[in-house]
């Protein structure tokens, strides 16, 4: 046993093997029993930050967790057991369950394995009683291991809100006794979407992460990766739209080593080193993107990958093709509409046109007022302005993102951006 720092490596294990631990359990304890697992393996990490300090790492981290995550499952549920027996119910719990019986296989597999489990409760989560977004908000909690605030702030709403929908959606599963296990194609063709938009919002937090103090989890990207070419790669559950969708994080994660400086503060794309950018991934997003033309219909992740390749594939930023990038988003807007699509494509519009038509397109795109607290929104609006040179025009928009922004490397960002234009 060793004793180096413990909590970026239980933090690393809490990513990568959460969402395969609660799989494992709510497979064998039942779906109905969701919270309990979540609690379980939650539990399992704090009691590794509290004892491996003082008692040195085990040899076999991730089999030491899924050990403690299954013991306290069995304590929550025997002491849940007891009181309802006491309140005259049916506990739906031996109260002798062996432990052996149900420590059986809890060593975690190979960590580039998907298992039964992950996909079984992927598509568990997906299940028609829930709708689609209830269905991306159970799937992050429970396979991607993200916190309330992380899911409020990647479906643009509120925590209290987000809290209500998990504890809803685990009731619905349970009274309708869901299986944690893999359908079969007919059942699974209309969960790929919620699938997939789970994942996808799982990279992009990785891509861009909100609050963390790194711009860059790559944990998360690499996990959203990893599972996506797992479903893809599935003999019944595969579809050219989720092909297309690991093209895209290919192409966008084939930037990560250049998104931010020494320091840690992101760099606009237009400054970024080209020639570090990772080959492997841009091939594997090419690879992807053939794949996935064999459709017959194309999906938004097509017309996403679309967009991470013309901006991966341009030798220099000013070589982008803004007028196909440009026409991508509105193509984009048509299958799946949003306002930061909206926005978005009004950066292309600025890149093509001009910074005035940029302005003009940002002021339309926000019509439903979900956008209000979105910085980047201002932060569109501050560099339109910028290139007009319009300095108070870009100070007051840069302050309105900064007034938004809680990660401390985009408020370190903004605040260099703010500092030039007083320094000018």
């Amino acid at each position: 046993m060793t004793t180096p720092d413990v909590e970026p490596l239980v933090d690393h294990f809490f990513r990568r093997e959460a969402g395969r631990l609660v799989a494992r359990l709510a497979r064998r304890f039942g779906v109905s029993r969701l919270d309990v697992v979540e609690d379980a393996v939650q539990d399992a990490m704090a009691q590794a930050c509290r004892t491996w300090p003082f008692r040195g790492i085990p040899d076999d981290p991730a089999a030491w967790i899924a050990t403690a995550a299954t013991h306290r499952a069995l304590d929550l549920l025997r002491t849940d057991a007891r009181r309802t027996r006491l309140l005259g119910g049916d506990a739906g719990f031996p109260a002798d369950a062996h432990d052996a019986t149900l420590l059986a296989g809890t060593t975690p597999r190979d960590p580039h394995e998907l298992g039964d489990d992950e996909l079984g409760l992927l598509f568990a989560c997906a299940h028609p009683a829930l709708s689609p977004e209830t269905a991306v908000i159970l799937m992050l909690k429970t396979v991607g291991g993200f916190g309330v605030r992380e899911i409020a702030r990647g479906l643009l709403t509120e925590p209290a809100a987000i809290a209500q929908r998990l504890v809803r959606a685990r009731r619905t599963l349970a009274e309708a006794a869901v299986p944690v296990a893999i359908p079969d194609a007919a059942e699974a063709a209309p969960r790929v979407q919620a699938v997939g938009d789970a994942l996808y919002l799982m990279f992009t937090e990785g891509h861009s992460a909100a609050e963390s103090d790194a711009v860059i989890r790559r944990d998360l990207c690499n996990e959203a990766l990893r599972l996506a070419i797992a479903v893809a790669d599935h003999e019944t559950l595969g579809t050219p739209a989720l092909d297309a969708l690991v093209a895209l994080m290919a192409f966008t994660s084939a930037r990560l080593d250049t998104r931010v400086d020494a320091a840690g503060i992101p760099v606009l794309l237009a400054d970024q080193d080209r020639s570090r950018w990772d080959r492997s991934r841009l091939a594997l997003a090419m690879q992807r993107v053939e794949r996935s033309m064999r459709a017959t219909e194309l999906s938004r992740w097509h017309v996403e990958a679309e967009l991470a390749g013309y901006h991966a594939l341009a030798p220099t930023f000013d070589a982008m093709p803004w007028a196909q990038v440009v026409e991508a988003y509105d193509r984009l807007l048509a299958i799946a509409p949003s306002p930061v699509v909206r926005v978005n494509r009004a950066v292309a519009l600025g890149f093509l046109v001009g910074p005035a038509a940029s302005l003009d397109a940002l002021s339309h795109a926000d019509d439903e007022g979900r956008l209000e607290r979105y910085p980047w929104l201002h932060a569109a609006r501050a560099h339109a302005y910028e290139r007009l040179g319009d300095r108070p025009g870009a100070a007051d928009a840069w302050r309105r993102a900064l007034a938004l922004t809680t990660s401390p490397p985009h408020r370190r960002f903004i605040e260099s951006r703010l500092s030039g234009i007083a320094v000018g």
